[in-house]
C-alpha cells in the first residue's frame, strides 16, 4: 500500500519529463491576506506558460489570429458600407452613439486587463518554478497581444458605432461584437475541458493555479488603469466631436 501511494505521488500528471509538476502549485494560489491577482483564463495566459514548440502555444497563437482575421474582415466590411460617411444621422441615435462611448470602451475586456494589470501587477520570477516557460519575454508577448486584440476591437466597435443608423441596431451590433470579443475565452474553455488532449488540459490547470504579485508603487502608478480608462474614453469622444463635426459642416 505503501509502494503504491508512493507511485501515486511520483507520477508527473504532465507525461513529460520536461514538464513541471502540478504539486508546485499549492503556493500561488490567491490566499486572504496575500495580495495576488489570478492570472486570467484566456489563451493569452496560454501563451504565457506554454513552451513555444508545443501544441498549446501554437493553438493559442491560431485562436489570436484566427480572432485578429475576423475582426479584419469585419473592418472590410464596414469600410464597404460606409466609404467615409458618417453623416445623416438622426438626433436620436447621435445621443445614444455619444452615450455608448464609454461602454464601448469598458466593453473591450482584453484592453480592460492590459490597463488593470500595468498598474496592479507585476511579474515575479518564482513562477518559473510552475512553468520554467514562463519567462518575462513571453510574458511581455502575452501582454502586447492582448492589447493589440483589445484596441483593434475598440476601433471595429467605434466605427461601427458611427455608421449604424438606427438605435436597435447599434445594441444589435454591440451584441455581435460581444461575440467575437469572447473568442479567446471559449478556446481556453475548450483547453481546460480537455477536448484537445490531457497535456493542454494540464496546461490550462497551470494558468488556474498562478497567480501575480501586487505591484506597490506610488499613487500615480495605482490610479494608472483609471488614467488610462478615462484618457481612451476622452480620446474616443475627442475623435467623435471630430467626425460629428467634420461630416455636419456649418453653413
Amino acid at each position: 500500500m505503501h509502494k503504491m501511494l508512493h507511485s501515486m505521488e511520483s507520477e508527473d500528471p504532465f507525461e513529460d519529463d520536461d514538464q513541471p509538476k502540478i504539486t508546485w502549485h499549492n503556493s500561488f494560489r490567491p490566499i486572504e491576506g496575500d495580495e495576488r491577482q489570478e492570472l486570467g483564463e484566456d489563451v493569452y495566459s496560454l501563451i504565457f506558460v506554454a513552451p513555444i514548440y508545443g501544441r498549446t502555444f501554437l493553438f493559442a497563437l491560431y485562436v489570436v489570429f484566427l480572432k485578429l482575421m475576423l475582426f479584419s474582415l469585419l473592418a472590410l466590411d464596414l469600410y464597404r458600407k460606409s466609404q467615409g460617411n458618417f453623416s445623416d444621422k438622426d438626433n436620436l441615435t447621435r445621443i445614444t452613439q455619444f452615450f455608448l462611448i464609454p461602454v464601448a470602451v469598458a466593453m473591450q475586456e482584453d484592453l480592460m486587463s492590459v490597463y488593470a494589470r500595468l498598474a496592479n501587477v507585476k511579474y515575479d520570477q518564482d513562477i518559473l518554478e510552475i512553468s520554467p516557460y514562463a519567462t518575462p519575454s513571453k510574458f511581455a508577448l502575452s501582454f502586447l497581444l492582448r492589447f493589440a486584440d483589445g484596441l483593434y476591437s475598440l476601433i471595429l466597435n467605434f466605427i461601427l458605432l458611427l455608421i449604424t443608423d438606427e438605435v436597435l441596431n447599434l445594441f444589435l451590433n454591440f451584441a455581435a461584437l460581444g461575440f467575437l470579443q469572447s473568442i479567446d475565452d471559449v478556446a481556453f474553455s475548450v483547453v481546460a475541458n480537455g477536448y484537445l488532449g490531457d497535456k493542454m488540459e494540464s496546461r490550462a490547470e497551470l494558468v488556474r493555479d498562478i497567480s501575480l504579485p501586487r505591484r506597490r508603487g506610488d499613487s500615480f502608478t495605482n490610479a494608472l488603469d483609471s488614467i488610462l480608462f478615462f484618457s481612451t474614453c476622452s480620446v474616443m469622444f475627442g475623435i467623435y466631436v471630430f467626425v460629428l463635426v467634420k461630416s455636419n459642416p456649418v453653413d
